[in-house]
């Protein structure tokens, strides 16, 4: 179970993800050569931050997926802020693009935002059978009559026997 990590001028190196994160990221640090940045992150290659300085006691490979390719980046927080500022310490146009930046920048807000339109879908997402009245017009003897069922989207699930 390894990971690729790319750093430097397109430079790769393979680690073990079958460790604590905490080993990872001191082993990804000495061999990177990167013991002066301060603290490390990784990202995959979309941009998407692994979130390891927050779970280092984890093992790896509960958060990174075996021969997944990851971009190592620089964390710096500002003095009086929780707010950490990525900087990918690879030096690869194909790899570090607009959109991958873009990505990395928004990281705080995608958080933040996707915890809200998860609870927004999980509200959503139940479905209620309303009777619709057909086109034709005749009367039926069963206390239904002669409709057609409907899906609508509601808060609140409720069934009619």
């Amino acid at each position: 179970m390894f990971i690729t990590v790319l750093y430097g001028e397109n430079e790769k190196a393979l680690f073990n993800i079958h460790c604590k994160v905490q080993l990872l990221l001191e082993s990804i640090r000495r061999c990177c050569g990167c013991e002066n940045e301060g603290e490390i992150e990784l990202a995959d290659d979309s941009g998407q931050v692994k979130n390891l300085l927050q779970n280092q006691h984890c093992y790896a490979s509960e958060l990174l997926s075996e021969r997944e390719i990851c971009v190592l980046l620089s964390v710096t927080r500002h003095e009086g802020s929780s707010e950490a500022v990525f900087t990918p310490l690879l030096k690869d146009e194909g790899v570090i693009n607009p959109k991958f930046l873009a990505k990395l920048g928004n990281w705080e807000d995608s958080k933040v935002s996707s915890t809200r339109v998860k609870s927004k879908k999980a509200a959503k997402k139940t479905n209620v059978l309303l009777g619709v009245p057909s086109t034709e017009g005749k009367r039926s003897p069963s206390p239904q009559g002669n409709r057609t069922k409907t899906m609508v989207s509601s808060p609140k699930q409720s069934r009619r026997p």
